[in-house]
């Protein structure tokens, strides 16, 4: 690896207002109440309704409901694999040429992982579909997943690496295997628990891994099976991170709201950018504060490849330059609507709010709303788009910025896509096309679309 380059709540105790009234048998008074119905009482709105009358009658929110899902999900998809027994957390995938072979390996909650294999044969368009189980017992959920065959062929000491898979997990176990055979290769002592894990993006020989738990950062060479650093600093679960493109630096986010720079063989942190005011506190200049922590993070932007970009729960993606440790741009992709900055559903009433009228668990209903989920960087190779990036949030918007233009924050909103008013998904991933000015993004209610980012129009959307 080349050196480092120096530049509580108690509230769910019931309050009673009034002291408990029971009732004196002694002095009780029967009461004789004729209960014949009056002659010419012919209310049909007060009647009750027989049990016919009742099995017919609809609720319109259950009608909705009920309508979704009956709604039948086209498969457009060309193959599937049903290995899993539950949900998908975490997916990686490598095409290879000369073999035709799509190399997929997928963890989910149901504590496992898998390597999936499907072959083409272009001549009679036949496929073979191959999967192998990776044999580790984990006891907890597979969080992330990660391939370093995309790399190998960057290792500087000229020596082709083996291909491997690296597998973390929430029960802390960091696990290598064979992508050849799916073999298992080594596993790891280190954090509590691993949220994330990349490879080095020279020769994939360096794995960095990342807890939410003890808030570290660890750093394996895997040939020889050694933890070479353990970074510490985050004050708080470390979400994301990953090598800068030239492999220089350690790049990484928290829940403590920064940003930091790491040197990967000294092991230190050379710079904090303090990007959000989740402690009170005041957040660097450029940062935009509010609140929650760094959900996510995206390297290798800008023509000098040093821009990184990181989305907050606050609402903003924070641009920074990494060996310039400037703030370069913040991104608002909330936007708040008219009806919360009017204050529109305030308790005008005056009982159980805050002091905006907003009950503590709408305050973390709008937290949650605002989150930005997903960044990332336009390819530098696309002609006219080395400066877009895009950002996804839970508010189901995508939205592409162009930073050569300066604008509000620092970058100029080009365009805004959304699927429409009635879609209340949000977006979980955004990757850019390698070659293409197109975004794929995925989003909670299961569908997949593509954008063209040029324009903000979706070329098509993908079920199954």
């Amino acid at each position: 690896m080349a050196d480092a380059l120096p530049p509580p709540n108690d509230g769910d105790e019931e309050v009673f207002d009034e002291p408990a009234t029971f009732i004196d048998y002694n002095s009780a008074v029967e009461v004789k109440v004729d209960d014949t119905p009056a002659a010419n009482d012919d209310d049909d709105d007060d009647a009750m309704m027989d049990d016919d009358e009742m099995a017919n009658a609809t609720n319109p929110v259950d009608d909705d409901i009920q309508q979704q899902q009956q709604q039948p999900i086209i498969d457009q998809s060309k193959a599937t694999f049903t290995s899993h027994s539950d949900a998908i957390y975490a997916i990686t995938s490598h095409y290879d040429g000369p073999s035709n072979t799509l190399y997929i390996v997928s963890g989910g909650g149901d504590d496992r992982a898998y390597l999936h294999l499907m072959t083409t044969n272009h001549s009679s368009a036949a496929q073979t579909k191959t999967t192998v189980p990776l044999g580790h017992p984990h006891t907890d959920s597979i969080s992330c997943v990660a391939l370093n065959t995309p790399y190998i062929h960057n290792d500087i000491s000229g020596t082709i690496q083996s291909n491997q898979i690296a597998v973390g997990s929430y029960d802390g176990s960091i696990v290598l295997y064979s992508t050849t055979d799916g073999s298992l290769v080594h596993v790891f002592e280190g954090p509590t628990d691993v949220e994330w894990l990349k490879f080095h993006p020279k020769g994939g020989t360096v794995l960095l891994v990342g807890s939410i738990a003890d808030g570290t950062i660890w750093m394996y060479h895997t040939p020889s099976k050694q933890c070479l650093q353990v970074f510490v600093g985050h004050e708080g679960g470390v979400t994301d991170g990953a090598f800068t493109p030239d492999g220089k630096w350690i790049v990484s986010c928290g829940q403590d709201g920064t940003v930091r720079v790491w040197a990967p063989k000294k092991g230190v942190c050379k710079h904090v950018f303090r990007l959000m005011d989740v402690h009170g506190g005041g957040e660097e200049e450029g940062g935009g504060g509010g609140g929650g922590g760094l959900t996510c993070l995206a390297v290798g932007g800008g023509q000098d490849g040093q821009l990184a970009i990181a989305g907050g729960e606050d609402g903003n993606a924070y641009v920074v330059h990494v060996s310039g440790k400037k703030v370069v741009a913040t991104l608002t992709h909330f936007e708040e609507s008219a009806a919360n900055s009017n204050g529109q559903g305030n308790n005008q009433g005056g009982g159980g709010g805050g002091e905006d009228g907003m009950d503590e668990d709408d305050e973390e209903f709008v937290g949650e709303a605002r989150s930005v989920e997903a960044v990332g960087f336009c390819p530098a190779n696309i002609p006219g788009t080395a400066h877009w990036c895009a950002t996804g949030g839970v508010d189901g918007v995508l939205k592409i910025w162009n930073m050569n233009v300066g604008g509000v924050g620092g970058a100029q909103l080009r365009q805004k896509c959304t699927r429409g008013e009635d879609v209340k998904a949000g977006i979980t991933r955004l990757r850019w096309h390698n070659s293409l000015p197109l975004v794929i993004a995925s989003y909670t209610d299961g569908v997949v679309c593509i954008w063209d980012a040029r324009v903000g129009v979706m070329v098509t959307s993908m079920t199954g």
